[in-house]
């Protein structure tokens, strides 16, 4: 029996190769239902220096990212399942990662609605798991707000913070440019934030109550580059 799924977004082209997103509700093992979103493509591939030539699947490169993820106990989309194959030329990939049910995107929250302190405490804690991120040697490469999900635990009083998408993860190797890429790129594009709400996610980032000299270069390097973007 066919899998009933559901498209969730346009198909991405990339030359011969399509990527697709679908959701759907597959039973579980324990007699329930859960809903899974899949990812599935064919002949997309990503070149690198290991596979110069015929390239590597994207979806295998995001797999290894979020399990290496997952083993570094940075909060992800729970991977479930894996596979690719290559037949008659076209090379198949599929990857099943588990809903964060009950959660949304950074994009999707609905600042104005929340409390003082509730916003701050949204601040706080995807400075943390951000920070958690770049503490375990890796960074994002597209971090984006629609793709940080977050949802509110009234038990623990704070915000639960997960990513997604993570095909580009990478380590950094300690170098500053591509922690300060993901710094950038996720103040650049969350609307609804003031300046103030961004130093103060540098305070949590930089686990300073106030920017010192590290926390002011780090400020005044994402001010100068959003400028020469804006100016570009």
């Amino acid at each position: 029996m066919a899998l009933d799924k559901t498209l969730i977004d346009e198909p991405n082209h990339r030359g011969r190769g399509i990527s697709q997103v679908f959701r759907a509700r597959v039973s579980d093992p324990w007699g329930g239902e859960a809903t899974v979103y899949i990812k599935h493509q064919r002949n997309y591939v990503r070149r690198s220096l290991l596979h110069p030539l015929s390239g590597q699947a994207t979806l295998y490169q995001e797999y290894k990212a979020l399990m290496g993820c997952w083993q570094a106990g940075v909060p992800v989309a729970e991977p479930l399942f894996f596979a690719a194959s290559n037949l008659n030329g076209d090379r198949e990939a599929m990857l099943v990662s588990l809903d964060l049910a009950g959660f949304q995107s950074l994009d999707q929250v609905a600042l104005d609605q929340l409390s003082t302190a509730r916003r701050f405490a949204l601040i706080r804690d995807v400075a943390a798991v951000v920070r958690l991120l770049h503490e375990r040697g890796l960074v994002h490469q597209n971090l984006y707000p629609k793709h940080v999900f977050v949802s509110w635990s009234e038990a623990m009083q704070r915000f639960d913070a997960r990513f997604i998408d993570m095909e580009r993860c990478r380590p950094h190797y300690h170098a500053l440019r591509p922690r300060l890429r993901d710094l950038d790129s996720l103040a650049r594009r969350s609307e609804g934030f003031s300046a103030r709400d961004k130093i103060r996610f540098l305070h949590h980032y930089m686990v300073q109550p106030k920017l010192g000299t590290q926390g002011r270069s780090l400020l005044g390097r994402l001010e100068r580059k959003s400028k020469a973007l804006a100016g570009s």
